[in-house]
């Protein structure tokens, strides 16, 4: 316990060293109100998306690492601390600049480009291989290896560079290393931003192999190919001085919000409580930057393409943006709900992913499971179930139940059939816009109720047909074998006492005889037919020696019958039965109608065991006139559909096959 205790402390410590290093850059700039930016290039207009960025960074990575225990975590950790000291150095440089005296105030700007490029590389060069539930092997540890190298080579160059119009570098100014420093981390940009893609093009393989999280990670894909290029554009802009650099700086803050947003899906749980906050975080920054970017663009492009001012720009961008504001924050809310809220926040494809479950579905129960499950999922439930009102009903679970649930009341054809209950996750409460979503499908719940508690009683009236009819059977072969045989065989025997007792005609007595053999045979026909209503073996879950003892029964020198059944006695007695019957039904009409020399009985289990599949094929003349409806075809179809299965009867081009498939 002191263990996972310290465990989550440590992160919570650094998470509050972010935040408070990125206050602390707020509590500068407010001393530094008003006073003008140094002669060499800061960028203090770059400090408050870095603080913003580090304030947003810092608290994630913090929850991350305390909760999930996951490394991406510490990964998002470390670029909030990143952006944190940089908005802290570029205070700590105007500061510097306009009260001399200052200490370490060559460290603090030489901070400034050293903390943005360790926070900006290692959300594009490390965090990618991070994602995931997985191990961490292969691949994915190459990857994480290099970027925590480059990351590393990056911050070194940058730190013992010389920034252009600043005071002598206190380590490594006035000596060659700084030029050779500077030279390596020009040359590097661009590798930087091709691992980065590197990096993109692996989540893409990845969310194309793992279906379930392929939304989140083309979330993650996006941003980190936005984030490699937005990077190179910023240094370009930095070398440049010119639009590139208003463009791109919104757009790399958009890519790191898009980021951590994905890296939350992937890694939060519902039970955090934080969705909301996220969602709103994300929204937020993503609209604010796009605003800005696109203002910064139409300027340049209406300034520099038509003979307008910047001033007159600026009112047709702000004409535009306040048309196009609202439909983008739609637009925006849309994608990001579904990433952090999953499949619910779009009713659309909620109803879609539903759908798909109960097409997989292979029962009644399934089909229930399945809902239960997609809506847990797709709403980031603790909770759902689904319940039938009927006492042999179907209930299902899935998740767990909070104390106080929410109860929806499913109706179908004007009664009610059950209740939908739901509960959220720790800590939170139902939001109106889930309960309203949830009311307007519950009839479609409602309906796969209804229509599973009518199967299951379809399935127990079947039962209980096929029990009847067993019992039937059971008794009739008792009144066969144990009644009207031995009457018969009693008849005989007297026929056949009065042949000797008494005195006969020779016609007489010759006409007393063929009756007696009559009723003998008649009596062994009796008996047979007891026998095969329902064999001994069979009754007690014998299958495979009935089948070989009905195989032996119709063998002779011109007839075969062959059997190969494959765990035939760990089926349940009621398709026993059936399977049994409906093989000697297609072996006797092989036997007296297509002319056969030999037949095949096979019977297999299907898929994953439960189902059965009985093949019954000969070597005769085909279907011809066996095709033609009669009895012995309609008990068998009868029998398969008792039982919910399929019945196919066909050529092979050297015979007939027939296929019986149980569920």
């Amino acid at each position: 316990m002191r263990s996972t205790a310290r465990w989550q402390r440590l992160p919570l410590a650094a998470g509050g060293l972010v935040v408070l290093v990125g206050l602390a850059s707020f509590v500068l700039a407010a001393v530094n109100l008003g006073d003008p930016p140094p002669a060499f290039e800061v960028h203090p207009e770059f400090f408050l998306p870095d603080a913003g960025l580090a304030l947003v960074y810092g608290p994630a990575g913090a929850l991350i690492a305390s909760r999930s225990r996951h490394v991406a975590g510490w990964a998002l950790l470390v670029v909030g601390l990143g952006f944190g000291v940089t908005a802290l150095g570029i205070q700590y440089a105007v500061l510097g600049a306009n009260r001399p005296g200052v200490p370490w105030w060559e460290v603090g700007i030489q901070l400034v480009v050293t903390g943005w490029i360790v926070g900006a590389l290692t959300a594009l060069l490390v965090l990618p291989w991070l994602l995931g539930s997985g191990p961490i092997v292969g691949l994915r540890r190459v990857g994480i290896l290099v970027g925590v190298a480059l990351v590393a080579l990056a911050g070194v160059t940058r730190f013992l560079s010389q920034v252009e119009g600043g005071p002598p570098n206190p380590v490594s100014g006035g000596t060659p290393v700084a030029e050779v420093a500077a030279a390596v981390d020009g040359a590097t940009i661009p590798v930087y931003s091709l691992v980065g893609l590197g990096a993109a093009v692996h989540l893409l393989l990845r969310a194309r192999a793992e279906p379930r999280e392929r939304r989140r990670l083309t979330w993650a894909v996006v941003s980190v190919a936005l984030l490699a290029v937005s990077y190179l554009a910023l240094e370009l802009g930095f070398f440049l001085d010119g639009p590139p650099l208003g463009v791109a700086a919104p757009v790399v803050v958009a890519a790191h919000v898009m980021l951590l947003a994905a890296v939350f899906a992937l890694v939060a749980q519902p039970s955090w409580g934080a969705d909301l906050a996220v969602s709103r975080t994300v929204v937020g920054a993503l609209l604010t930057t796009a605003v800005l970017a696109s203002y910064v663009l139409i300027v340049w492009a209406l300034s520099h393409r038509l003979p307008w001012s910047q001033e007159s720009a600026g009112v047709v961008a702000v004409a535009l943006l306040a048309l196009a504001v609202v439909p983008l924050r739609s637009w925006i809310q849309r994608h990001v709900d579904r990433l952090v809220f999953g499949s619910g926040a779009e009713v659309t494809v909620l109803l879609d992913r539903l759908g798909a479950q109960i097409g997989a579905a292979s029962d009644e129960r399934s089909v229930l499971e399945g809902l239960a499950d997609g809506l847990r999922a797709g709403l980031r439930l603790r909770g759902v179930e689904v319940e039938s009102c009927v006492a042999h009903g179907p209930r299902v679970l899935s998740g767990r139940l909070g104390p106080s649930p929410v109860a929806i009341t499913l109706r179908s054809r004007d009664r009610t059939v059950g209740a939908l209950r739901l509960s959220a996750p720790a800590g939170e409460r139902l939001d109106p816009r889930t309960v309203r979503l949830l009311e307007q499908i519950s009839g479609l719940v409602a309906m796969a109720v209804d229509l599973a508690t009518v199967n299951l009683d379809l399935e127990t009236a079947r039962t209980r047909i096929l029990d009847v009819r067993q019992e039937e059977r059971r008794l009739l072969r008792r009144e066969l074998h144990d009644g009207l045989g031995p009457s018969l065989s009693g008849v005989a025997l007297a026929l056949a006492a009065i042949d000797r007792t008494s005195t006969l005609e020779p016609e007489d007595a010759a006409l007393l005889e063929r009756l007696r053999q009559e009723l003998s045979r008649r009596a062994a026909d009796v008996r047979e037919m007891a026998r095969a209503l329902l064999p001994p073996a069979l009754e007690d879950g014998r299958l495979g020696e009935a089948l070989q003892v009905l195989a032996r029964r119709f063998s002779d020198g011109g007839f075969t019958v062959l059997v190969d059944a494959e765990a035939a006695d760990e089926i349940d007695s009621g398709r026993q039965v059936a399977i049994y019957h409906i093989a000697t039904e297609g072996v006797l009409n092989s036997y007296r109608h297509a002319g056969a020399r030999q037949c095949r009985i096979a019977l297999r289990h299907e898929g994953d065991g439960r189902g059965v599949r009985l093949t019954v094929q000969d070597d005769g003349t085909g279907l011809g006139n066996a095709a033609a409806p009669g009895i012995g075809l309609s008990s068998m179809r009868e029998r398969a559909a008792e039982l919910g299965g399929t019945f196919v009867i066909d050529s092979t081009g050297d015979g007939a096959r027939l296929t019986v498939v149980l569920p």
